[in-house]
């Protein structure tokens, strides 16, 4: 199992560039929320037929309504970004041009395997939730988007225990840990948003959703963006030395 990573996805003239993907998932992620949420507000907050939250409208009641081309080209960039991005922070863990454990743990290499397929059903979901996100179609709606949510969670878990080693243990990389500790907390912030989301929705409560749907997205959205300190180390350089502080463990007693 050795080099297996290395051996299906050998290194390319463009792996400096993988950080592009997780910036460019972020950016439009941000800009397509923003932007229905902006045209919502310049409309002078309307309700929308079917809406059940009268306060504020769920992503699927804008985006079914007005804007939706935006939406369509939006979700439509976000999920090819977000696939080259689970593939990207994955990549790099094995390339001899970036981090260069090409001799990982057998576990942690199908690991990443299983992540970069949950990435995968989650881009394609969520280009199939936006073209069928009409107000004729909540139940196929309500199956995309578990379906969307379901593989964004299992990827973001999978890639936070593949790269525990880095987050938890002693730093080989300096400033690496950082953004490791940083995306493992967006992880789990959003971990327990999409728990009281799912909860809200079959329980009835749309009010308390429409807001906490809200804040899942956009905090994924930076989520996305953390991914950019991972994919940044450039091909020829070696690791930063990390500091003292780094170097020790943060679970030592």
């Amino acid at each position: 199992m050795a080099r297996l990573w290395p051996r299906i996805f050998e290194d390319v003239s463009f792996s400096r560039y993988l950080w592009i993907f997780p910036l460019a998932a972020g950016v439009s992620w941000i800009t397509t929320l923003s932007t229905l949420l902006i045209r919502w507000l310049s409309l002078g907050l309307p309700r929308y037929p079917g809406q059940v939250n009268p306060d504020v409208p769920f992503i699927s009641d804008i985006a079914a309504f007005t804007f939706k081309p935006v939406f369509i080209v939006g979700c439509t960039i976000t999920g090819i970004s977000f696939a080259g991005t689970v593939f990207a922070v994955h990549h790099v863990r094995y390339s001899p041009k970036f981090y260069r454990l090409t001799n990982d743990a057998a576990w942690r290499q199908s690991v990443s395997f299983i992540a970069l397929g949950c990435g995968l059903v989650a881009a394609v979901s969520l280009f199939f939730l936006s073209v069928f996100d009409t107000v004729d179609a909540h139940v196929r709606h309500r199956y995309l988007l578990m379906s969307t949510f379901s593989g964004l969670g299992l990827s973001a878990i999978l890639t936070t225990l593949v790269w525990w080693d880095q987050t938890v243990g002693p730093a080989r990389f300096g400033g690496l840990r950082r953004w490791c500790l940083l995306n493992t907390g967006l992880m789990i912030c959003q971990t327990g948003v999409s728990i009281a989301f799912v909860a809200l929705i079959y329980s009835g409560h749309y009010k308390s959703a429409g807001f906490v749907e809200w804040s899942l997205t956009y905090l994924g959205a930076f989520w996305l963006l953390s991914f950019v300190g991972y994919t940044r180390f450039r091909e020829g350089l070696d690791p930063v030395p990390p500091s003292e502080d780094e170097q020790r463990p943060l679970l030592a007693p």
